[in-house]
C-alpha cells in the first residue's frame, strides 16, 4: 500500500511543477480550441467501467472540466469457478460474496500538456489530476440453491446467507438484476491521477491512451466477501481508452 501511495504521489508532485503558458512550441499551426468532449473504457487492477469527460481550455497548455467514471469494483479475493457437484451445467459463482461494489465517481479535472506535438500524427504527452466524489452501490448477491425439499429437486433464488447456504447446494448465480432494488449507497471520495498520450492526427479530434494511479475512499468498511477482510480504500492502477472531439 506504502508503494502505492508513492506512486500517486509522485504524479501528483509532477503535474504542479508543470507552468501554464499562453503560447504552444508545435512547429506547425495548432489551432487552441475551446471545448472538448471525450469518452471511453476504462480498465483497472479490480475491474473495468467508463469514463466521460466534458473539459474546457483555459490556454493553450492548460484545461480543466469535469468528469463521470461509472466501474464495478472487485475484492481480491473474489473468485469464479463452477459447482462441480452439477456436472458443469451450473453458472459461475463467487462463494462467499455478499455484495457486489460499483461506484459512479463525479469530479473536477485539471490537464496540461507537458510535451507538445511538434508535428500531426506525432504524440503529445498531458497529465491530469482529477478527485471529487465517489458514490459506491452495494448490490446483494442471489443465488440459484438446489432443494429437494418434498423429494422433487427444484431451483429457489435467494440472498446469499453464508450461515445458511452450503456451497454443495448453490447451483450458480442468480440473474444480475435479481434484488438491485435492495442496492444501498456507500459514500466516499476519490482522488486519480496520471498521463495521458494523444495520438490523434486530425487536429480536433481526440484519442488517447491514458495510465496512471487512483484511490476510492468510502466513509465505512464495504462488505464484499464473507470471513474475509473487507476495505474502506481501495487502490487502483488503471489504464482508460477516450475518444472525443474538439470545437470552438
Amino acid at each position: 500500500m506504502r508503494s502505492k501511495g508513492l506512486f500517486l504521489l509522485s504524479l501528483l508532485i509532477l503535474g504542479f511543477v508543470s507552468n501554464a503558458q499562453l503560447e504552444t512550441d508545435a512547429d506547425f499551426k495548432r489551432t487552441v480550441y475551446k471545448n472538448e468532449f471525450t469518452a471511453g473504457v476504462m480498465f483497472h487492477s479490480r475491474g473495468y467501467g467508463l469514463n466521460v469527460r466534458r473539459m474546457y481550455y483555459r490556454t493553450g497548455y492548460r484545461k480543466a472540466g469535469f468528469e463521470i467514471d461509472m466501474v464495478n469494483i472487485r475484492h481480491p479475493k473474489e473468485v469464479k469457478y463452477p459447482n462441480r457437484n452439477f456436472l458443469n451445467t451450473t453458472q459461475n459463482f463467487v462463494y462467499g460474496k455478499l455484495n457486489s461494489l460499483f461506484s459512479i465517481r463525479t469530479g473536477f479535472t485539471s490537464e496540461r500538456i507537458l510535451i507538445d506535438k511538434t508535428d500531426q500524427g506525432t504524440i503529445s504527452i498531458n497529465w491530469l489530476v482529477s478527485g471529487g466524489a465517489s458514490f459506491g452501490l452495494l448490490k446483494p448477491v442471489y443465488l440459484q440453491i438446489l432443494s429437494d425439499d418434498g423429494g422433487t429437486p427444484r431451483l429457489l433464488t435467494e440472498r446469499y446467507d453464508p450461515a445458511v447456504h452450503d456451497y454443495q447446494e448453490i447451483y450458480g448465480q442468480a440473474p444480475f438484476f435479481t434484488g438491485i432494488s435492495e442496492t444501498k449507497l456507500v459514500p466516499g471520495a476519490y482522488l486519480k491521477s496520471g498521463l495521458s498520450f494523444d495520438y490523434n492526427f486530425l487536429d480536433d479530434k481526440v484519442a488517447t491512451l491514458e495510465v496512471g494511479g487512483l484511490v476510492d475512499y468510502f466513509f465505512g468498511e464495504v462488505p464484499i466477501m464473507h470471513d474475509t477482510k473487507n476495505y474502506q480504500i481501495w487502490w487502483q492502477i488503471y489504464l482508460t481508452f477516450n475518444i472525443g472531439t474538439k470545437w470552438n
